[in-house]
């Protein structure tokens, strides 16, 4: 079992690789280096972060082989995105990706080639990220977790007020 503080070290580690890694995808893909921008201010993405730890705390352990789980992870977090998307537009007005211009997209909100992105992830994740970071996270002392947590927790609900009046401000 995690802790609280576990677990929000772990949704930051994600966020924030998620960010990187859609930046290195599109620099690679696009041949053009974008600024990280995402929902929030600071360079995260946390539905990378929400993903990860639904993948960590629902498949983790009852999903080990490669298959089952490329298809329930991309399932898991295709499904997490559309929903996402869709309340981000509904509550702010626009949209933070659109996938209009990808073929094989539903709506815009998901596409075919960033569920074969997801499923990967957890391949990735499942079996190599998680169990590197996981023993990193297990060998921190306990006090660390918690004054790390809290102040990860406090700057990140500091970006997350101001990004949300300021969206709803414009």
């Amino acid at each position: 079992m995690y802790t609280l503080g576990k677990y929000i070290l772990f949704f930051v580690t994600y966020s924030l690789l998620g960010a990187f890694a859609e930046t290195l995808f599109r620099l690679i893909t696009e041949h053009h280096l974008y600024g990280i921008h995402g929902f929030l201010h600071l360079p995260l993405f946390p539905i990378y972060g929400f993903g990860a730890l639904l993948i960590i705390r629902l498949l983790r352990k009852q999903v080990r082989h490669p298959v089952p789980l490329f298809i329930l992870g991309a399932l898991l977090c295709t499904v997490l995105e559309f929903v996402a998307n869709w309340l981000l537009e509904v509550i702010f007005g626009n949209r933070i990706w659109d996938y209009s211009n990808v073929p094989f997209n539903f709506y815009g909100r998901i596409s075919l080639y960033s569920s074969i992105g997801f499923g990967l992830g957890a391949i990735l994740l499942v079996h190599f990220i998680h169990p590197a970071l996981e023993k990193l996270v297990n060998h921190l002392p306990r006090r660390a977790v918690i004054i790390g947590a809290t102040v990860i927790l406090a700057v990140l609900l500091t970006d997350f007020v101001w990004t949300v009046v300021e969206r709803l401000g414009s």
